[in-house]
């Protein structure tokens, strides 16, 4: 995780680099930007983590 510049930096550089090995890049970015939420991806990774060892899914 990180700040929104530092992340697309990264996102730049990752494009940069298969450009530079082959003639088309295709890239997909989904946000889920949710003011006062933090660390949502942990918490769905955890949740999908609860589900798959049989408990029960929270809202």
């Amino acid at each position: 995780m990180g700040e929104w510049d530092e992340v697309m930096d990264v996102v730049k550089r990752a494009v940069a680099a298969v450009e530079a090995r082959a003639g088309r890049v295709s890239l997909v970015l989904k946000a889920d930007i949710r003011p006062g939420v933090t660390d949502g991806l942990t918490s769905k990774v955890e949740t999908v983590e609860r589900y798959l060892a049989g408990g029960q899914q929270t809202s």
